[in-house]
């Protein structure tokens, strides 16, 4: 029990003391570095590790692909443990482990990064997701981590503009997953039309043991009232998603949901009963299709994928294991590659010229589609750097460093 806890602390990157070998702001840049109006603007989330704790920082940049992302006069300091969301021109650094409160961020008229504060949930936020990509709403998850923690599932919209909470629902979590064993972790969340989609996986809070890895769960909820109206299963593969990774589940552009389930020891299972696979809910069904399947274990090129985006044309860019986790790997995250999975055509197909690396484990996948290219970190030797993927070839090309421990988020505001 006292080696899973550790685990698992070490794979959500629990934050504590302040870290401050780097001069930063709590609020806006002190001493900013002048941005051309035609620059792009990228807003990162790094992490600074040391022996003792992680300490979160929001930095800017326009250059992701030469010299050094540094901290230094650059950096907005993050109280606690931190995600990071993106919707309507916002990076949102969101609070988890005990702390519940969003840190709204966006450039101001210098394009300099500015923060609002205000947004707080009841509970710590699981999910922050733009549901259409218009960048007028977007739609929220709590859920308790164990019933003492709570019994409801909070749902919540947020108006964008007003950077306020304008509906909320609370879902027993008995009622999604009746059980008497397991209780329920968030994975992953789509909106599609006026339903919305959740994966999840069943597992014991006291000690994130997971028994029950035969079956991958849909909840499916009216939106935006987020009435729960069924839960759909499918015996062909385990859970979708694992534990905090928000990769559960994916919308392509004609409206096809695809479930992604690993079932993977380095991802916190603690058995592994079924093949990895993907599942297919076709757009305007609400049921799993019996003849899509695609197992990812014996694919070509194939394996686990611990971490994934959706980048358009039914394709997933993904980081995907290339040896078969033991259960000596769990919670480890390692033996990634990057890779683009194809949804339709069910091939993969790994990056060119991108090493072998170790995920961040329990945290959403920090890469960034732009304009035909995904941005992404990798890091080696003890050095993060920027890695660039261009989608039409499969190819990445190594791009500037981070002066941190990881990247814990990335998007574009400019």
């Amino acid at each position: 029990m006292k080696s899973t806890i550790k685990q698992l602390a070490k794979f959500s990157f629990l934050a504590g003391v302040v870290f401050t070998s780097f001069s930063c702001s709590d609020n806006d840049n002190d001493d900013p570095t002048p941005v051309a109006e035609s620059d792009k603007v990228f807003a990162l989330g790094v992490g600074v590790t040391t022996s003792t704790a992680t300490t979160n920082y929001v930095v800017q940049t326009s250059n992701l692909m030469s010299g050094t992302i540094s901290l230094t006069g650059n950096g907005l300091l993050q109280e606690g443990y931190r995600d990071y969301a993106f919707g309507g021109g916002n990076f949102y650094s969101i609070g988890g482990l005990g702390i519940t409160d969003v840190n709204t961020i966006s450039l101001n008229s210098s394009n300099q990064l500015t923060t609002k504060t205000g947004l707080t949930f009841e509970q710590a936020n699981n999910d922050f997701i733009d549901p259409t990509g218009a960048g007028t709403t977007m739609v929220g998850v709590s859920m308790p981590a164990s019933p003492t923690a709570g019994l409801n599932a909070n749902f919540y919209t947020v108006d964008i503009a007003s950077n306020s909470i304008t509906n909320r629902a609370n879902v027993p979590m008995n009622n999604i997953h009746p059980s008497n064993r397991d209780w329920l972790f968030h994975t992953g969340m789509q909106v599609r039309s006026n339903q919305l989609f959740q994966t999840f996986y069943p597992v014991n809070y006291t000690t994130y043991a997971t028994a029950n890895t035969d079956t991958c769960y849909v909840a499916i909820y009216s939106y935006p009232g987020f009435g729960l109206q069924k839960v759909i299963k499918d015996t062909r593969t385990g859970p979708a998603g694992a534990f905090n990774n928000r990769s559960g589940i994916f919308k392509t552009e004609n409206g096809d949901l695809y479930t992604v389930s690993n079932s993977s020891y380095s991802n916190g299972y603690s058995q592994s009963t079924k093949p990895a696979g993907i599942l297919r809910i076709a757009a305007g069904s609400t049921e799993f299709d019996q003849n899509y399947f695609f197992n990812t274990d014996t694919a070509p090129n194939g394996g686990k994928i611990a971490h994934a985006i959706y980048i358009g044309n039914n394709k997933l860019f993904a980081a995907i294991t290339t040896v078969a986790p033991t259960l000596a790997d769990r919670w480890s995250d390692k033996n990634l590659r990057l890779a683009i999975v194809d949804l339709s055509a069910k091939t993969i197909t790994p990056v060119a010229n991108a090493p072998q690396f170790t995920g961040n484990g329990g945290r959403s996948f920090a890469a960034l589609l732009d304009e035909g290219k995904v941005y992404t970190a990798i890091s080696t030797n003890g050095v993060v750097n920027i890695y660039q993927t261009d989608v039409a070839t499969a190819t990445a090309t190594k791009g500037a460093v981070i002066e941190g421990s990881f990247l814990g988020g990335i998007a574009r505001l400019k």
